[in-house]
């Protein structure tokens, strides 16, 4: 009951505390390294988006896992595993060692799939997925982990027969592109050849204003390409609202149940839409409507600065507990 009268400064600081301790381990473990590690710098803003994930994980592992199904985590921009957060250099993980830790949960994922373009990035997050190969805390298998250096759009095609090797019966999928990397397309592909998995994805929604903004051909063929069917209908009244919409209608028709999305804003104009998608089942997905309208609530209710000031206070605590 207490979590339940639990308000939004209060939750954020929970979820922070643990994801900003796991950040201090894998930034302990960089520095006995023989070489720097690349790492992923953003605004505070961008925790918003790890609590979010840190936040439905043990909700997706606990029912799942519990059913005795084999389930995956799947990241199609993994990253370098280690974020430097606002202009303290905050260290969180990156989402795939949020998933590798699965912190609020005793139960872990059978199989880690993670992708990424950038080599340098997949080096990285290679040598710091070994801090977990050696750690009893949370030991981690090189068989559970396929690092695949890969564009999402092309690893999608690899995922039904990598399922079907390690006998995963549920998938859950992040896709967080900086743009509008990730086509309708791919989604399309793994929704209907992975039909038993969840996604969060992170709608660009500033970066798609801007392009919408534009009149030549190619940038409303990024759009159609990104959005999928129906995008043409954007052309002449190109907002914000109707393009989310129409993305989430579109998931919709692939049999997800896309019931809410979550607006995260940072500074100035940017802002981007976290959209989960659930498998839609018989029961209408009762997990989904528990889990997700309870954290749009919290996040939507905070900011960056806000996200500033709580992690100078749990830093200013942990300072405190290291002297005493």
């Amino acid at each position: 009951m207490a979590r339940q009268r639990e308000n939004s400064r209060d939750w954020l600081e929970r979820h922070l505390r643990e994801l900003m301790a796991i950040g201090r381990s894998i930034r302990g473990y960089d520095a006995g390294l023989p070489s720097h590690l690349p790492t992923y710098e953003k605004g505070y803003w961008t925790a918003l988006k790890l609590v979010c994930l840190k936040y439905y994980i043990p909700v997706y592992l606990n029912i799942l896992r519990k059913m005795g199904w084999r389930v995956a985590y799947v990241d199609l921009f993994a990253g370098p595993g280690l974020n430097l957060i606002g202009d303290a250099k905050v260290p969180l993980p990156g989402s795939p060692l949020v998933a590798v830790e699965h912190p609020g949960t005793r139960w872990p994922f059978d199989f880690h799939v993670f992708g990424d373009t950038n080599k340098d990035y997949m080096d990285a997050l290679k040598k710091r997925l070994r801090f977990y190969e050696e750690s009893e805390k949370c030991k981690l298998y090189s068989d559970a982990v396929e690092t695949v250096e890969m564009d999402a759009n092309e690893l999608v095609k690899e995922l039904p027969d990598l399922m079907k090797e390690h006998s995963i019966r549920h998938s859950l999928v992040f896709a967080d592109p900086e743009g509008l990397e990730l086509r309708w397309d791919a989604v399309k592909y793994l929704s209907e050849n992975l039909k038993y998995s969840d996604w969060i994805i992170l709608f660009p929604s500033a970066g798609l204003n801007r392009l919408m903004g534009r009149q030549d051909d190619a940038s409303w063929d990024r759009i159609r390409d990104f959005i999928g069917p129906n995008s043409e209908v954007l052309r002449d009244n190109p907002t914000e609202e109707r393009a989310v919409g129409l993305y989430r209608s579109n998931l919709a028709g692939l049999g997800k149940d896309v019931s809410t999305e979550i607006a995260v804003v940072g500074t100035g104009s940017f802002h981007y839409h976290l959209i989960p998608a659930v498998r839609t089942t018989k029961g209408e997905s009762p997990w989904f409507q528990k889990c997700f309208p309870p954290a749009k609530q919290k996040i939507e209710s905070l900011s960056g600065e806000v996200l500033k000031i709580v992690m100078q206070q749990i830093e200013g605590k942990q300072s405190m507990l290291e002297t005493n």
